[in-house]
């Protein structure tokens, strides 16, 4: 379905990521990448494509499309006028287009309604979940090589049968992962950039692991060295809304930082970007299919996934999942 969404550096890093993903082979079995745009003025006409500063700077909306289908872009916009846009990740905008607004509006992750979970809870049913959660982290796996982390919203897959609408049953279908707003190509992204593509928003995301939480807080706040009131505020912000944190385990972080420059400290913590998305996964599952893990015998392994330190998790998560599952 065609989205009008309001012109920003999250959608504008979404279609970059996108465009990468196209490039790789077979892409359309675990991505939903955007498939093409149309930029708008203020007035809502349409804008050529181009480069140009001169037409950039008029460039106040987007026409996302994910599928070759065009559409008439002024229905697209009677139909979205008036709801909020530029607020956090798109996926916040589609959850909202689509009707199923978590209730905080902010984009920060922190809803969890409902419709959320009925969404990705069609997919990973019982008959389904082995295949399905193996495919998205193998999903995850396919970006890593292609240099691209992937950060999880609330509702980060839609279905392969019909991408994620009510009519897909979860029967046959495997999960794509979509909405790459706050994804991560490595390759463009430098120092001077850093708080364009890690904003502070990140912050609230509760399935980002600690490191790269003291990443987003150290390139958002004027600290030169962690004192041990910084190390008291970093970890009571972390700790807020999130399970299954080891105080402990964040103050051996903490500690292992300390007289150490802020920017020794961001590059030491990029060594495990890509790690990133491994630990996302594994909050999200064992936040909402604990009991599915169990049953599978998956749950330590993500356990204990997101309570190593990021110099000790698992690199053979993927391949041991794999195991887990299908060997006999």
């Amino acid at each position: 379905m065609p989205l009008f969404l309001e012109n920003s550096f999250s959608l504008n890093n979404y279609i970059s990521v996108s465009n990468r993903i196209k490039k790789i082979p077979f892409y359309y079995l675990h991505f939903l990448p955007i498939h093409s745009f149309k930029n708008l003025d203020e007035q809502y006409k349409l804008l050529p494509l181009s480069k140009s500063n001169l037409i950039q700077r008029e460039i106040k909306h987007k026409i996302v499309y994910f599928q070759k289908e065009e559409t008439n872009y002024s229905f697209i916009y009677e139909r979205n006028k008036g709801r909020g846009h530029g607020h956090g990740s798109v996926n916040n905008e589609l959850i909202k287009i689509n009707g199923n607004s978590n209730g905080n509006g902010n984009g920060n992750g922190n809803g969890n309604s409902k419709s959320d979970i009925d969404n990705h809870s069609m997919l990973f049913n019982k008959s389904n979940f082995a295949k399905c959660i193996y495919h998205v982290f193998y999903s995850c796996s396919i970006l890593h090589a292609n240099k691209i982390s992937f950060t999880l919203n609330e509702n980060p897959f839609v279905s392969s049968n019909g991408n994620g609408n009510e009519n897909g049953n979860g029967n046959g279908s495997l999960p794509l992962l979509y909405d790459f707003s706050h994804s991560f190509y490595f390759p463009i992204i430098q120092s001077s950039t850093f708080k364009m593509y890690f904003p502070k928003s990140l912050l609230y995301n509760r399935y980002i692991p600690f490191d790269l939480f003291l990443f987003v807080y150290l390139i958002h706040n004027q600290i030169e060295y962690c004192c041990d009131k910084d190390k008291v505020t970093i970890i009571e912000l972390f700790s807020t809304c999130r399970e299954n944190i080891d105080i402990n385990t964040l103050e051996e972080y903490m500690n292992y930082f300390h007289n150490y420059h802020s920017d020794q400290i961001i590059q030491y913590l990029l060594q495990f970007k890509y790690t990133w998305s491994y630990y996302s996964l594994c909050c999200f599952f064992i936040e909402h299919y604990s009991d599915l893990l169990i049953h599978f015998s998956l749950h330590d392994l993500f356990y204990s996934y997101i309570r190593s330190s990021c110099k000790d998790r698992n690199n053979d998560i993927v391949s041991n999942i794999h195991s887990s599952l299908f060997s006999t």
